[in-house]
């Protein structure tokens, strides 16, 4: 009964800390070009991708981007030099599409100022 009452505590003190800290943090959603894959041409969902599926990371927005590129490179397995990020746009039927690559200055600077909406890596 001890053990679980701490528990419970340290859990309470850990989504205290979550929301004290949540501003300093954003989330991104990678869509790879196998998650279009699976997505298109399914009946099921409208999108090119269901971005609740996708893979998300919580980073500090002033991670610098080529940082988080080198954490996609771990998580995937694919290089940086492979590596093209696209921001997404929604449309006025709320489907999302891939709007532009991020540019070279963008990439070298931090996530926020990159923007932070959803990546497609091709």
């Amino acid at each position: 009964m001890e053990e679980r009452l701490k528990r419970e505590q340290e859990e309470k003190e850990h989504k205290k800390k979550e929301k004290a800290e949540a501003h300093l943090y954003t989330i991104i959603k990678v869509a790879r070009d196998e998650d279009l894959a699976e997505q298109i041409g399914k009946d099921i969902y409208f999108d090119l991708v269901d971005h609740d599926k996708v893979k998300s990371f919580r980073i500090q927005k002033q991670m610098p981007f080529t940082v988080f590129k080198e954490e996609i490179a771990k998580e995937f397995g694919i290089p940086v030099q492979f590596q093209r990020f696209w921001l997404w746009a929604k449309r006025q039927n709320h489907a999302y599409r891939p709007n532009r690559p991020l540019t070279p200055v963008e990439e070298a600077q931090s996530v926020i100022s990159s923007y932070t909406f959803a990546f497609h890596i091709v």
